[in-house]
């Protein structure tokens, strides 16, 4: 009878758990450089882009790409030594599935292993989820770091 009894907790505390929304908001970014390229490398849960940017299912794939690449281009401004950089769409693919799935952005810009200082503002998710945090793993040149963005801390330097 006891084993029943927990059986039956242990089903309802799990049947609970995945009923509802993840409550960790996080886009993670790697930046690393490639020959003459600095190379940026999002993964952002998929259904917080699609719901802060209202996206339906009706659009096409094509469509969908275009305009979440758009607002990671808007949100996520690069300057080298105070040059603004044009960042290049290099992959757009979808991973994982349900409510883990995540969509993998690459972009990049043209670098210079001259370059001596670099400027990242990430605004991504923040004009949507005031709990949203994005993280930036920075290693380019042997400098190494962790960048952590929220709502009140959306600019960054960094000295390479």
């Amino acid at each position: 009878m006891v084993y029943k009894i927990l059986l039956f907790f242990f089903c309802f505390l799990t049947l609970k758990t995945t009923a509802e929304k993840h409550t960790v908001y996080v886009s993670v970014c790697e930046v690393y450089n490639t020959k003459n390229k600095l190379v940026f490398s999002f993964r952002i849960f998929k259904n917080d882009l699609y719901d802060a940017l209202k996206i339906k299912n009706t659009k096409s794939e094509k469509e969908k790409t275009l305009e979440i690449t758009k607002y990671i281009k808007n949100s996520f401004l690069v300057q080298l030594d105070g040059k603004d950089k044009v960042l290049t769409l290099e992959k757009f693919v979808y991973e994982g599935d349900d409510y883990t799935e995540t969509i993998n952005i690459k972009l990049s810009a043209p670098f210079s292993l001259k370059t001596k200082e670099i400027y990242i503002k990430n605004t991504i998710l923040f004009d949507f989820l005031d709990e949203q945090m994005n993280v930036v793993s920075f290693n380019v040149n042997e400098t190494k770091k962790t960048l952590t963005y929220k709502k009140n801390l959306t600019e960054r330097w960094l000295k390479i």
